[in-house]
C-alpha cells in the first residue's frame, strides 16, 4: 500500500494546531468586535463565583472523560500502533465493540472535548473551533473510508449504509464474529494523552486554581511522549499489512 499524504501523516499536529488557530482568532473577533477577551468559562461564571466555576469544570470535566473512554475502546480492537501509525492501514474491517454504533470512534472521541475545550476560549471562538475541527475530523475519516472501501469492495458498501461515519447511531449493528477482541491494555497504552486531559478537566473542578499553574500544562506533554514511547515507533502502512506470526 502506498504511503499516506503528508497531511494525513502529521494528522496529530494538525488537529493541534487548527484548535490553536481556533484560539487566535477567537481572540482577534473579540478584539476587532468590541467583546469581551476572557474565556467562555470566565464569563459563565460572571469572574467572581468560585462555586459557579467549579460547577462549570464539573460539568465540563464530563466531556474529555467520555473522549478518554471512547477513545480508548476503540484503540481496545485497533491496537496502539495502528492508532498511532503514520499511514493509514487497511488491513482488517473491524465490526466489533464501537465500531458497531460508529466507523470511527476516535475521531468522535476528538469532538467530545470539544466542549470542554471551548471553555478556554472567548465565546466568539467556539463556532470555528468546532466547524474547523469537525471538517479536519471528516477529511480524515474520508481517506480512511476510500482506503476500505478500495480493500474490502462490497463488505465495506454494506458496512457503511448501517453505521455513520462520524456520529454513533442509537442501535448496534451485528458483530462480526471474526473480529478481534478488545485488548484494554492496547486502549490504555494508546489514550494516555487523552487520560491526562480527563484528569486535569477533575482536577481544575476540584481546584479550580491550578489552572493558573504554568507547570500544570506539562502534564499533557509528557503523557503525549510516555505515548509515542509505548506505542512503539510510528508504523507505517507497508508494515502494517504484514501477517503477524
Amino acid at each position: 500500500m502506498k504511503p499516506s499524504p503528508l497531511w494525513y501523516r502529521m494528522r496529530g499536529l494538525l488537529i493541534f494546531l487548527v484548535i490553536l488557530l481556533s484560539f487566535y482568532l477567537a481572540y482577534g473577533l473579540s478584539i476587532a468586535l468590541h467583546q469581551s477577551t476572557l474565556p467562555t468559562a470566565w464569563q459563565l461564571a460572571g469572574g467572581d463565583s468560585l462555586e459557579l466555576f467549579r460547577w462549570i469544570f464539573a460539568i465540563g470535566a464530563l466531556f474529555p472523560i467520555a473522549a478518554f473512554l471512547m477513545r480508548s475502546w476503540g484503540a481496545a480492537y485497533l491496537r496502539a500502533a495502528t492508532v498511532w501509525a503514520s499511514d493509514a492501514s487497511a488491513a482488517r474491517l473491524i465490526i466489533a465493540g464501537p465500531f458497531r454504533y460508529l466507523r470511527n470512534p476516535l475521531y468522535f472521541g476528538n469532538l467530545l472535548t470539544l466542549p470542554w475545550i471551548a471553555l478556554f476560549i472567548p465565546p466568539l471562538g467556539i463556532p470555528i473551533l468546532v466547524v474547523a475541527t469537525t471538517l479536519f475530523l471528516a477529511a480524515l475519516a474520508k481517506y480512511e473510508s476510500e482506503l476500505l472501501k478500495e480493500r474490502f469492495t462490497a463488505e465495506y458498501d454494506r458496512y457503511a449504509l448501517q453505521v455513520p461515519a462520524l456520529f454513533p447511531r442509537f442501535i448496534p449493528i451485528a458483530s462480526d464474529r471474526l473480529a478481534p477482541t478488545a485488548d484494554w491494555r492496547e486502549g490504555l497504552r494508546s489514550e494516555l494523552l487523552m487520560l491526562s486531559f480527563a484528569l486535569l478537566a477533575i482536577a481544575f473542578a476540584i481546584a479550580p486554581n491550578i489552572i493558573h499553574e504554568h507547570w500544570i500544562w506539562a502534564i499533557p506533554l509528557l503523557a503525549y511522549l510516555a505515548q509515542r514511547l509505548l506505542a512503539g515507533p510510528p508504523a507505517r502502512a507497508a508494515d502494517a499489512e504484514k501477517p503477524k506470526n
